[in-house]
């Protein structure tokens, strides 16, 4: 009696742990059906039409994915679901999500097609040269440069529809669009002014006072037309031979002011004197008594005589006197 008691005590149990066993197994399962049939969060949303979806922001659906949540960014701009919206859009579609915290969030990009502004400027460029504007010249807007964003899967292309050219005060007005005159889709005025551009001659490097400008010393710069001034240098000639007044900053304009001829008799130092008298030519010694450049008149003495005399410079520690 005994023992059929603990046999069917043990009988019992194994059916127990047996069903246990069951119903875990299909709990496990049911879980994982309803895993596989969760809608998940997308990490980023890229959309290329006007309308915003469901299944564009949501993967995994089984249903509603073509559900149009309302109008997508404009094309190159981006919108930010955060997650109170996102429950919202959960809830009113009975979508098995929830965020999984109130800082999750997904951002949706309008794919678009980008025409940088620089294609416009070779547009605008070309079109002023077929005016008859021959020199260097820069374009200054009086807009703001920007780029033209067109719905995604247009050509990156601009065209002019109008173009317009003052010569005598060099402004233009013109009209772009995007991606071309048969396709506007994009129609942008545009006006502004042409900067004609001069090059002038700069130091490639620094020099100072003493210095002897060679051709070697001078590069290029092209500036603006209107900031030439009356004295500015604009021929390399004009430089060679020269030494700085002052020290000269590479790169930068230089002023008649900013040079003089270089000293090459010092004051106080002994110079050959040359005296000419039609074909007849004599040298002596004689003591400078003030600096001179190539061509300065200044005075001299005999170191033999003490005779103070006045003559040109004509070389390095040479004076000519007549």
């Amino acid at each position: 009696m005994k023992s059929g008691f603990w046999t069917n005590m043990v009988l019992g149990t194994k059916v127990l742990l047996f069903a246990a066993f069951i119903l875990i197994s299909m709990a496990f399962l049911l879980a994982s059906a309803k895993a596989a049939l969760a809608a998940n969060l997308k990490d980023m949303s890229i959309v290329t039409e006007n309308t915003l979806k469901l299944g564009d922001i949501f993967e995994g659906l089984q249903k509603n994915a073509d559900y149009v949540l309302g109008p997508a960014p404009q094309p190159g701009q981006d919108m930010v679901l955060n997650a109170n919206t996102l429950y919202r859009i959960a809830v009113a579609l009975d979508l098995p999500w929830r965020p999984a915290s109130s800082a999750q969030q997904i951002v949706v990009r309008r794919a678009a097609s980008i025409v940088p502004f620089d294609r416009v400027e070779e547009r605008l460029m070309d079109a002023v040269i077929e005016e008859g504007v021959e020199s260097n010249f820069n374009l200054k807007l009086f807009s703001q440069k920007e780029d033209i964003v067109l719905p995604h899967g247009n050509d990156e292309t601009a065209e002019l529809q109008s173009f317009s050219f003052n010569p005598q005060t060099d402004t233009f007005e013109a009209v772009v669009v995007a991606p071309s005159i048969d396709k506007p889709l994009a129609q942008i005025p545009i006006s502004g002014k042409i900067e004609r551009m001069i090059q002038v001659p700069v130091m490639r490097g620094a020099l100072r006072n003493g210095d002897i400008i060679g051709e070697t010393d001078i590069d290029w710069i092209e500036i603006p037309e209107r900031k030439i001034q009356h004295d500015l240098i604009m021929k390399s000639d004009t430089l060679i031979g020269m030494t700085p007044r002052r020290s000269l900053l590479a790169g930068k304009p230089v002023l008649e002011g900013d040079l003089e001829r270089p000293q090459i008799v010092a004051r106080g130092e002994i110079v050959t004197v040359i005296y000419k008298d039609g074909p007849m030519r004599l040298s002596a010694k004689g003591k400078a008594l003030q600096n001179g450049a190539k061509g300065d008149a200044i005075r001299i003495s005999n170191v033999n005589s003490n005779k103070t005399l006045q003559g040109f410079v004509t070389n390095t520690k040479e004076v000519t006197v007549q």
